[in-house]
């Protein structure tokens, strides 16, 4: 099945992605590795008459630590946190759960704050943002604000982002040296 038809917009700047989003609301979607977005619009699930490809904002694509802290952008894709060597110092814990998300085409293409706007609750992301108490960035015509991992995710596929907001970033807490962690992910077949 296709998509129905759209427009897409291609905005060279968080301010220009923003104002996109200002103008059209609720007819449009975001776009970056589209790994959630276009099966869901290839089933006409979502019919958004204008995508927003924030693939040219390479300031959301970076991997940060200090101190006690790691900060990811929301362009980062899922492969990069897997191989990064400041994740597999830091927190483990996420370099073995990128291996569960889906296969390498996908951890290639997709973005962790795809899957994270997506909030699939089978998803890797949501899981490991509640475990390390992760925070969101989210920038909108307010400004940023910062939002809980506990408070973002409202149910099912369902988080607190307005239409005219975006993701940026996420915040997680370093584990502590000496805690010990496993992943295990069980499907229903």
């Amino acid at each position: 099945m296709k998509p129905a038809p759209f427009d897409c917009l291609v905005p060279e700047s968080l301010d220009e992605a923003l104002g996109a989003l200002a103008e059209h609301g609720d007819e449009l979607r975001v776009i970056a590795g589209g790994q959630s977005l276009v099966p869901m619009m290839n089933f006409r699930l979502v019919q958004p008459t204008v995508l927003v490809d924030v693939n040219p904002l390479r300031d959301l694509d970076y991997i940060e630590a200090e101190d006690n802290e790691i900060r990811i952008g929301a362009l980062t894709r899922h492969h990069r946190v897997e191989t990064d060597p400041t994740i597999a110092e830091c927190a483990p814990v996420i370099r073995e759960a990128m291996g569960h998300v889906a296969h390498l085409a996908i951890r290639n293409r997709g973005t962790i704050g795809g899957s994270l706007a997506h909030a699939d609750p089978a998803a890797e992301w949501p899981m490991l943002t509640m475990l390390l108490d992760g925070r969101f960035g989210i920038a909108g015509p307010e400004g940023q604000r910062t939002v809980a991992a506990t408070d973002f995710f409202e149910g099912a596929l369902t988080t607190v982002l307005e239409p005219d907001e975006l993701l940026v970033d996420v915040t997680l807490t370093r584990p502590r040296p000496g805690h010990g962690w496993s992943v295990e992910e069980l499907a229903r077949r």
